[in-house]
């Protein structure tokens, strides 16, 4: 039973090692300018890319930042990832989300402090 099994996992590894190669596909264009005065959705489908609403630009996402500085293109009309995504919008409502669930902790904590004194 022993061989069997040692076996199959001899023979199973290769073959899952070799159909995720297979499975792998080269980008076809990696480069964000030539997508430029297309649309949006164009852009976007190279992952690396950043779409700019005001100029009709798809740029190569400055990685150096963690948000695109406004020489490049202004947040509420940069896209990344999908179009109706407003970096504006998504700082702010990730800010907000973000202090609701500290004020959240914050309190469970002081309430769980005042019920370990009363006991």
């Amino acid at each position: 039973m022993s061989h069997t099994y040692s076996l199959l996992v001899s023979l199973f590894i290769p073959v899952c090692c070799f159909a995720v190669v297979l499975g792998q596909t080269t980008s076809p264009v990696t480069n964000c300018t030539v997508k430029s005065n297309t649309s949006c959705d164009e852009c976007l489908k190279i992952v690396s890319c950043l779409w700019c609403i005001s100029s009709q630009k798809c740029i190569d996402y400055p990685v150096k930042n963690i948000l695109p500085p406004h020489s490049v293109c202004p947040l509420s009309d940069a896209r990344w990832g999908m179009c109706w995504v407003n970096f504006q919008a998504l700082i702010i409502s990730i800010s907000v989300i973000a202090v609701v669930i500290i004020i959240a902790i914050l309190v469970c904590c002081f309430r769980c402090c005042k019920c370990e004194n009363i006991g």
